[in-house]
């Protein structure tokens, strides 16, 4: 019976780790989705629509919940409170502890490896003028190792025309999440007059010559 009960906690715990947000933003159970095979999200090109990790991770909270209460509420009158309050400080908790633990496997990293983008407060604004285009952008970075010269170039995600702006390069401070303003230009490679303001950007980063890419351009 006891394994029964316990049963019901680590599917909270599971249904935790599916819909919490990593320290980049995204949910821990996309990742985890992915490395299995499967698409997280209904709109595979553009990560939108239902969202399928996080609705199944609720529904696994959901279930160990209502288990749980009804085998503790006897002995614990206090169980639902405590259940819903543990739930909200893991969820707070993980995107600090997933940070934490990369700075640590990573503190003397010099690789592209080292370095994350998180899309967390991360935009741009951007105007055009005929076929040249400025982006005002604040960018979201983490270097998790020594510091690095990396090079940045942005991208509008779902955007009608394609734009494509020149890379810049900046010194990252080591072992810390920091949010930079650049302005890059560019040009409009198709169609005229662009402005508007977006959080829906990706990123490619350089270091060393080797590149990466969030977000499909």
């Amino acid at each position: 019976m006891r394994k029964k009960e316990a049963l019901f906690f680590v599917l909270i715990m599971v249904g935790l780790l599916l819909i919490s947000n990593t320290q980049l933003g995204y949910s821990f159970g996309d990742s985890i989705f992915r490395a299995v095979g499967i698409p997280p999200w209904i709109n595979t090109e553009y990560d939108s629509g239902l969202h399928i990790s996080v609705i199944f991770g609720l529904l696994v909270i959901v279930a160990g919940y209502i288990g749980a209460v009804k085998f503790y509420q006897v002995r614990f009158p206090k169980i639902r409170s405590r259940i819903i309050l543990s739930c909200i400080a893991f969820v707070f908790l993980l995107p600090i502890v997933t940070e934490n633990a990369m700075i640590l496997l990573k503190y003397n990293s010099v690789s592209i490896n080292s370095v994350d983008f998180s899309k967390n407060n991360s935009q741009c604004s951007y105007r055009s003028e005929e076929a040249n285009v400025k982006a005002d952008c604040t960018i979201t970075l983490i270097n998790y190792g020594k510091g690095k010269d990396v090079t940045i170039r942005p991208y509008l995600l779902r955007s009608a025309t394609k734009v494509m702006f020149e890379p810049m390069t900046v010194t990252l401070p080591p072992h810390e999440k920091v949010g930079i303003s650049m302005a890059f230009n560019g040009k409009q490679l198709d169609g005229t007059g662009l402005s508007g303001w977006s959080k829906d950007i990706g990123i490619e980063i350089e270091v060393d010559g080797l590149k990466k890419k969030y977000g499909k351009e």
